[in-house]
């Protein structure tokens, strides 16, 4: 008996239908592939919020134990975070923002005092991962950090230093 597919004692299938098979299954390894990046980029975000704040803290706590003012600056294109003590400064802790999160507006630069202190501002940062705007408030004195997401950018003057 012969399956329909035989034309010269040949079975299988034809170049049509391979060439089908081979785009779905690319498109679904597409489909699959960016899905797994962009929940790497949303896990890392959500990552990032504690750490800077284990990074305030350990700026606090050299400032305290030290007596001596920390220095905390932010790299305006890169968002990177470097606390520094002394002087010339030497910087002592780095943090690097996720690819998907960029530093837009607040201060670059402030200091936590030999008390621990530090001035009130809030910076705001937006996510290319989740499409909001993250506003970083910092409470008087510096010991509290309010992270905020919003759908919609606030007013400049709100989120200005």
């Amino acid at each position: 008996m012969m399956n329909d597919r035989c034309t010269n004692g040949h079975s299988g299938f034809t170049l049509y239908e391979t060439m089908v098979v081979l785009i779905i299954v690319a498109s679904l390894s597409v489909l699959v592939g960016v899905q797994a990046v962009a929940q790497r980029r949303a896990a890392a975000e959500r990552a990032f919020w504690p750490a800077w704040q284990q990074l305030w803290t350990a700026g606090r706590q050299v400032a305290l134990a030290r007596h001596e003012t920390v220095g905390v600056f932010i790299d305006a294109k890169t968002g990177r975070t470097t606390l520094a003590q002394g002087q010339p400064r030497r910087p002592f802790r780095q943090l690097d923002p996720p690819p998907g999160l960029r530093w837009v507006s607040g201060k670059t630069g402030w200091s936590i005092s030999p008390r621990g202190n530090a001035a009130a501002f809030t910076m705001e940062w937006y996510s290319t991962t989740h499409h909001v705007w993250w506003y970083q408030t910092f409470q008087i004195g510096g010991a509290l950090i309010y992270v905020e997401a919003s759908k919609t950018r606030r007013p400049s003057r709100l989120a200005a230093p």
